[in-house]
C-alpha cells in the first residue's frame, strides 16, 4: 500500500526493515519530539526502534494503518491511522515529523488525503489527541476543520509543566 499524496509527498507501509532509519531520524531529532512524545525516550538503538514499529504495527486495533513518510523522496517520519472504533465510527490519528520538514504543509497534505485511505473503513470522522502546548499539532487540527471536543486533565508532565491532553475531532 503505497500511497502518493502529492509530487513531493508519499506514503509506505512502516516495516520491521525501517529500524535503522526510524532510529536514526529519531536520535535526529530526539529533542523536539521528546517535548510531545512518550516513547521517544524508549528508542535508544536499533533494537528498541524495532520494538517501537512491532508494537504499532501488530496493534491488533481495528483498521490500524501505520506509514513512513516521504518528503522529496526523504524519510522524514511516521503517520498512522491508529484505529477506528467501531462504535463511535471515529479515527484516531497519530504522527510525527522531523524538523527537516516542517513548514511544508505535510501533514496537513495527509490529512487532506485521508478520505481516500478512509474510504473503505466505517470512520465517519477523524480525531487528533494533541498535548496543549503542541501547537504545531494544533494548528493541523484547526486547519483540518477540527473542533476541540474534549480534554483530559493533567494527561502527562512535560519538562516539569503539567499539560492536558486536547481531544479535536472532524467529520470526513
Amino acid at each position: 500500500m503505497h500511497f502518493q499524496i502529492s509530487l513531493q509527498i508519499s506514503l509506505r507501509p512502516l516495516k520491521i526493515a525501517d529500524a535503522s532509519a526510524i532510529f536514526a531520524l529519531v536520535s535526529q531529532n530526539r529533542t523536539q519530539l521528546a517535548e510531545y512524545l512518550y516513547w521517544v525516550e524508549h528508542v535508544q538503538c536499533v533494537d528498541s526502534a524495532k520494538h517501537y514499529i512491532l508494537e504499532r504495527v501488530n496493534s491488533g486495533l481495528n483498521e490500524a494503518h501505520w506509514f513512513k513518510i516521504y518528503f522529496n523522496d526523504e524519510m522524514c517520519g511516521v503517520f498512522a491511522i491508529k484505529s477506528v472504533c467501531l462504535q463511535t465510527q471515529v479515527a484516531e490519528l497519530g504522527y510525527w515529523l522531523s524538523d527537516s520538514a516542517k513548514g511544508n504543509g505535510v501533514i496537513s497534505q495527509i490529512v487532506n488525503y485521508l478520505p481516500k485511505l478512509l474510504a473503505n473503513t466505517s470512520a465517519k470522522a477523524i480525531e487528533f489527541r494533541c498535548l496543549e502546548q503542541n501547537h504545531a499539532s494544533i494548528k493541523v487540527a484547526l486547519r483540518a476543520g477540527a473542533t476541540l471536543v474534549a480534554a483530559l486533565p493533567e494527561f502527562t508532565v512535560v519538562n516539569g509543566i503539567k499539560q492536558n491532553l486536547n481531544i479535536y475531532r472532524v467529520a470526513l
